[in-house]
């Protein structure tokens, strides 16, 4: 802040020609340069909003070129730059850390801290510019809290020294190295949108609390599940995605409201993978109706149908 109106600031993101009374509003809000940016407005891909490749030790400078997704509305609205190519899940470049992990890459791999040009960094589509779903989003986000992105543009941890021969200082190793649990899905994603999942179960309605609880603590996941159907409501037909999740014998079942079993529409082993079950309730009544998933007696989960007439 107190290089605020400075000359040093012209050119540059900073100043107050461009957005600097958005992003030094204060001397009461240092983290505006960077917290405001990262969660609210985007990155502007002006200085000093570039890697600190090519800069020389001068934060100010230009650098190597990020990502823009800059929008200074101060509005809640999503920021995507489409420009940016995605990074090919089967790469070997491919980060849980999203832009995070980018910008480590524009700073420490040769293939990218040898210039200041601007390249597509792998990663760069990762968030928070992007939404994939294999990103650690809690943890990038601490991390940007703890200043790596300070870091990133050439405003160093404050054990950063002129001899140092990388920017990756103890303290910020640290906060490259901090993870905020789990790193890894205990699943795959589905082949259509929405793409992730049904999420496991939380309690189980069969059993007692001593299994519900071993369950969590061995974050053991069912062996089944069955998505919402679709349409819902519905009047003659439905179509249910059950996902085994390993081979099993799996029985659906159509009930009513007061338990009474209408219909067994599944009733057989099936090896892992999701598969797509119609159901005709032509005959049903109007109403709602429950249907059941279970394997070995044990419920899996429940939904409700909604049938229209």
């Amino acid at each position: 802040f107190p290089l605020k109106g400075s000359p040093a600031l012209d050119g540059t993101a900073l100043s107050e020609a461009n957005f600097g009374s958005i992003l030094l509003p204060n001397n009461s809000s240092p983290r505006a340069v960077d917290i405001l940016p990262i969660f609210y407005t985007g990155v502007p891909n002006l200085r000093p909003y570039q890697l600190a490749t090519g800069k020389a030790g001068n934060p100010l400078a230009a650098g190597k070129p990020f990502i823009h997704n800059f929008l200074p509305t101060l509005g809640d609205m999503l920021r995507l730059n489409m420009a940016t190519p995605p990074t090919p899940r089967n790469s070997p470049d491919f980060n849980s850390l999203g832009i995070v992990w980018a910008a480590v890459l524009g700073l420490t791999d040769s293939r990218f801290n040898t210039t200041a040009n601007l390249q597509f960094i792998p990663n760069m589509d990762g968030f928070p510019n992007g939404r994939r779903l294999e990103d650690d989003v809690t943890t990038i986000e601490l991390q940007a809290v703890a200043g790596v992105a300070l870091a990133a543009i050439g405003l160093w941890y404050d054990d950063f020294t002129p001899a140092s021969t990388s920017p990756v200082t103890p303290q910020l190793g640290k906060v490259l190295g901090f993870v905020a649990g789990p790193v890894a899905n205990d699943t795959t994603f589905r082949a259509q949108f929405p793409y992730v999942q049904l999420p496991w179960p939380g309690t189980r309605s069969q059993g007692n609390i001593a299994t519900s609880v071993r369950d969590i603590l061995n974050t053991r996941a069912p062996v089944a599940a069955i998505g919402q159907n679709y349409p819902n409501p519905f009047t003659t037909t439905t179509t249910f995605d059950v996902r085994v999740v390993e081979k099993a014998r799996i029985e659906v079942t159509i009930f009513d409201l007061s338990g009474r079993k209408i219909r067994t529409i599944m009733d057989e082993v099936k090896d892992a993978g999701t598969y797509t079950l119609n159901f005709d309730g032509s005959d049903l009544q109007a109403g709602t109706y429950i249907a059941n998933i279970s394997t070995q007696g044990r419920t899996m989960q429940s939904i409700k149908l909604s049938v229209v007439k």
